[in-house]
């Protein structure tokens, strides 16, 4: 996805990032790190697509999360 992303196939990363975030729910939760960081790089991508609606929702769960999981000074929570 990242590879796509970066070659400007937006909408093609969109789906591939969908995917792995499905996956990462499914096999390792809502609250995992790697699901977190999944929710996050989704929601950048929504950002950069100028879907806001989209993205913000997703923003604050992956923080919201980072907070519960890793608290508040962890650099993942941080960025």
């Amino acid at each position: 996805a990242y590879l796509l992303e970066a070659q400007g196939k937006l909408e093609e990363a969109e789906r591939l990032y969908r995917e792995a975030l499905d996956g990462c729910r499914e096999q390792l939760g809502d609250h995992h790190p790697d699901t977190l960081s999944s929710i996050n790089n989704l929601a950048s991508l929504l950002k950069d697509q100028g879907k806001m609606e989209e993205a913000e929702p997703l923003m604050r769960e992956a923080l919201d999360g980072c907070r519960e999981k890793l608290g508040d000074h962890h650099p993942d929570t941080l960025t």
